[in-house]
């Protein structure tokens, strides 16, 4: 497959979807990905997600809509537990982001973690029920 192929881009954060590809290819094949690119992006929309449902945006606009004043208690983010399946790059910044709002974070590695961070709890295979 691709015998005159030099190079393979990946749009996308993994290879996953290229990976049938790349295991028909010859070993000199160079396989690249967009790792990074978007990051900052998934991130903030990952928070931006949170204060949706957070604070309650929808039940906001209908009352907005409907002329209603309906009062309710809004919650904080500040003090929430956030958890992430993964700590790759985009898990890492929604982490940093929750940080700075003041929440827990508990990352789930499918494998054991290969660093520790002090700010975040990165648990392995096995999530105790202590941290849920």
């Amino acid at each position: 497959a691709l015998p005159r192929c030099a190079w393979l881009h990946s749009f996308s954060a993994g290879v996953d979807g290229i990976a049938p590809v790349l295991r028909e290819t010859p070993d000199t094949l160079r396989a690249s990905n967009a790792r990074g690119a978007f990051t900052s992006s998934l991130a903030e929309y990952a928070l931006a997600a949170a204060l949706h449902f957070n604070k309650q945006v929808a039940r906001c606009q209908q009352n907005r809509r409907e002329r209603r004043w309906d009062k309710f208690e809004m919650s904080v983010l500040r003090g929430q537990t956030l958890g992430l399946l993964g700590f790759g790059d985009i898990a890492q910044h929604v982490a940093r982001l929750g940080k700075a709002f003041g929440m827990r974070v508990v990352c789930l590695r499918p494998r054991q973690p290969t660093r520790s961070s002090p700010q975040y709890t990165v648990v392995g295979p096995v999530i105790s029920q202590s941290l849920l």
